[in-house]
């Protein structure tokens, strides 16, 4: 939602003049180039921002940033992130075959196994702004009758070379920043079960991909390395500019390597390299003096 504010003032000729300023309270996401989050921006018909979204959320162009406009009628997208839903996996129902990428407001019909049902005695679940509503999991239909059964059984003894499930299972696999695993997380996995995460976008993943579980302990997960943002600002700053004409990027992904050249009618002045790559968030960047 945003709120209206109207200011009055005089200028030099004594005309009144008013200025209305649109006032956003930005949901699940935050601006580029700032170091410290404002739950609020401020601005006047022409102000744009650049922003992107929290994680498990999409800009309205479903891109990893976007532009956010202040017009007349307000700002533009009226909601700038929305949220994705992955749906992978459907307890006591039908998974499908590969992973699928849902937005705010889509929905998908499940198909549970026979004797299981939707909470909501629906088969349809919808994206919502907190995520799957109801989640995918089938519970069990209203039984309508018991049967008393008894089971006779004998228990065997046989020590192997693992500990017995009981004690070998794990729990959930360990959070990362930046990241999730690729399938929907169980409360708990058997012996020598195996996990694979994934990094948000623009994130670079370092170390194995899969885990494993071994005697009820996850081996170590990967990480998600930061991207590089690289502003106008920063490069004014220095002098510099892209090597390639029309080469315009805001962010590089960890690992890429950049060229940059002085901008015309400067020198270099230090003796950083111009092709310099990032690592993580952090890039070096060279100076240039007129």
């Amino acid at each position: 939602f945003f709120i209206k504010v109207s200011l009055i003032y005089l200028n030099h000729l004594n005309s009144i003049l008013v200025m209305e300023t649109l006032i956003l309270k930005l949901k699940h996401g935050r601006l580029y180039y700032e170091n410290r989050y404002r739950p609020y921006l401020s601005g006047h018909t022409g102000t744009k921002y650049i922003y992107y979204c929290d994680y498990n959320y999409v800009t309205a162009s479903n891109t990893y940033w976007d532009y956010i406009y202040c017009t007349k009628e307000g700002w533009v997208p009226a909601v700038q992130c929305h949220r994705g839903c992955v749906f992978n996996y459907v307890e006591n129902g039908i998974s499908p075959s590969s992973s699928r990428k849902y937005v705010q407001d889509q929905s998908i019909k499940v198909q549970c196994y026979p004797g299981y049902s939707l909470p909501n005695k629906e088969n349809t679940i919808v994206c919502t702004e907190s995520g799957w509503s109801p989640p995918p999991k089938c519970i069990p239909s209203t039984i309508e009758y018991c049967i008393k059964v008894i089971i006779t059984y004998t228990l065997k003894l046989q020590m192997d070379k693992y500990p017995s499930d009981s004690v070998g299972k794990c729990g959930s696999p360990p959070p990362i920043d930046n990241g999730d695993i690729t399938s929907f997380p169980l409360p708990e996995y058997a012996q020598h079960s195996l996990v694979e995460y994934q990094c948000q976008s623009l994130y670079q993943l370092q170390g194995n991909k899969k885990i494993t579980c071994r005697n009820g302990e996850w081996s170590e997960p990967p990480k998600c390395l930061n991207p590089c943002v690289i502003s106008e600002e920063i490069m004014e700053r220095h002098n510099i500019m892209f090597k390639s004409i029309g080469k315009q990027k805001l962010y590089v992904p960890s690992g890429t390597m950049v060229e940059f050249k002085c901008k015309h009618g400067y020198v270099q002045a230090t003796s950083k390299p111009f092709h310099t790559t990032c690592y993580d968030g952090k890039l070096e960047f060279p100076t240039c003096r007129s």
